[in-house]
């Protein structure tokens, strides 16, 4: 065989192998094609469609309507952009003025009491990260307005919270933050709360200007014009025992609607306030009947010890018209009581009056001293169980807020005592203050260490 033959033989069996049989592939109907984009195009629309906001859907975890501070209103669909479809920018925030004070005061007592933010750590950080966002939006219009920031005290929420970083800097307060996983961790959270606090702190102050460090006097002024001061005013012919306020009371409110307006918790600034409103008919320290007999006691000063369970005993020194000798014949029945911050009790208000719910009278006596010719009266009280709110809660009651319009309130007292009486009024008023301030804390203190010490034995004795 010759050379060239072999050759030939050679690229004939190659063919043979790699030559595999055609599939059979059905023709595609006559058309334009377009590679497949008509189910991209077709998924793109539905991805689109899915992320337009719903009128009946919250597109945003917070919402104001469920006691959170803020949520998010979509747009209407005409203003929305190609920007708006795919990011919720676009959204409108709405605050909730209620529910920002209640997040305000919560943090402000945990920070006081309990050197912490508190259980609404994630609330607060959430707050501070969108009001942060809405400051820096770029088209410059921020939605939450000065009204706002005042009503729900957010500019002495970033003031304590800047205050307590301050403190932890120190050794105690940072080593317990250092101490533990869970504290390591909220550690961390708690670095990122307070930068935030202060960008916003500068953000505000930088929008507001002079309107943000003025808004204790818009305060005063609205605690005068409309709030806890309305329809009160100062005389200065009336004694410093009780104050200087006098009000106008042309109709005293009914019981039945006293009963369904004043819930057990209800706060004053003072006993005027609460004659203003209904709630006594008289500023004097006495009890007083309604229009459907039942009587409501202030308790203003004297004292009041714990005796076991809900019983106390209140005592007070004094003339024979100060021992109430009315409340004889209400022994055994229900009264109203009102406790004022000068009373010496573990459950005084630490300012101002407050109801503090239904009380029977169990005992009430009463005694001259012929050494001193000094009454004493005694008058044993016991809460009436199963009311609305707990005593637990009414103890901490007044809440941060009312403590500010207290200070706004004390401020103004003693201005007007400056500008009316003189300076030298005013140097007594202030320093008599400062004395019976500095002896119920005393007292205070006293009293609830022994009566720690009394329940802790009580409860090792049941032990037994």
């Amino acid at each position: 065989m010759s050379m060239l033959e072999r050759i030939a033989q050679y690229n004939q069996s190659t063919r043979s192998r790699v030559d595999v049989p055609r599939l059979y592939l059905k023709p595609k109907p006559a058309g334009i094609s377009n590679d497949g984009q008509d189910h991209f195009l077709l998924s793109r629309q539905q991805d689109i469609t899915n992320q337009v906001p719903s009128r009946n859907v919250k597109h945003f975890s917070l919402d104001g309507a469920s006691s959170l501070p803020f949520s998010r209103r979509p747009p209407p669909l005409r203003a929305q952009s190609a920007f708006s479809l795919e990011s919720d920018e676009g959204a409108v925030l709405d605050w909730n003025p209620a529910a920002l004070l209640e997040l305000s005061d919560s943090v402000r007592v945990n920070l006081k009491h309990y050197r912490s933010v508190g259980p609404e750590t994630e609330k607060l950080n959430s707050f501070l990260e969108v009001a942060l966002r809405d400051e820096e939006q770029q088209w410059g219009n921020p939605t939450l307005d000065i009204e706002t920031i005042e009503h729900a005290r957010l500019d002495k929420l970033l003031a304590e919270l800047l205050q307590f970083a301050e403190k932890m800097r120190g050794g105690a307060s940072s080593s317990l933050m250092r101490t533990g996983a869970a504290t390591g961790s909220f550690s961390l959270q708690f670095r990122v709360i307070i930068s935030h606090a202060k960008n916003l702190w500068r953000a505000w102050r930088r929008r507001f200007r002079e309107q943000y460090f003025m808004m204790d006097q818009y305060r005063c002024a609205a605690l005068v014009k409309g709030g806890r001061l309305k329809d009160v005013s100062f005389n200065t012919s009336l004694s410093y025992d009780l104050g200087k306020w006098q009000t106008k009371v042309s109709d005293p409110i009914s019981e039945l609607e006293g009963n369904l307006q004043f819930d057990p918790g209800h706060w004053w600034l003072n006993i005027t306030c609460a004659e203003r409103d209904g709630m006594v008919t008289s500023s004097l320290e006495i009890p007083t009947k309604g229009r459907y007999g039942i009587t409501t006691l202030p308790l203003l000063t004297g004292q009041e010890e714990w005796i076991r369970g809900d019983i106390y005993k209140y005592v007070r020194e004094g003339r024979s018209g100060d021992m109430h000798i009315a409340l004889i014949s209400q022994v055994g029945r229900q009264i109203r009581v009102l406790r004022g911050y000068r009373l010496k009790s573990i459950l005084a208000p630490q300012a101002g009056v407050r109801y503090d719910g239904l009380f029977a009278i169990k005992q009430y006596g009463c005694k001259l001293d012929n050494n001193t010719n000094i009454y004493r009266l005694e008058l044993t009280l016991e809460r009436v169980p199963n009311q609305k709110v707990s005593l637990e809660d009414i103890e901490s009651i007044p809440r941060p807020s009312q403590l500010d319009d207290w200070n706004l309130y004390e401020k103004l007292e003693g201005d007007k005592i400056k500008l009316l009486q003189g300076e030298t009024s005013y140097l007594e008023w202030n320093l008599r203050r400062q004395e019976e301030k500095i002896d119920r804390e005393d007292w205070r203190r006293a009293r609830l260490f022994r009566a720690s010490v009394s329940r802790w034995g009580s409860r090792a004795d049941s032990q037994e």
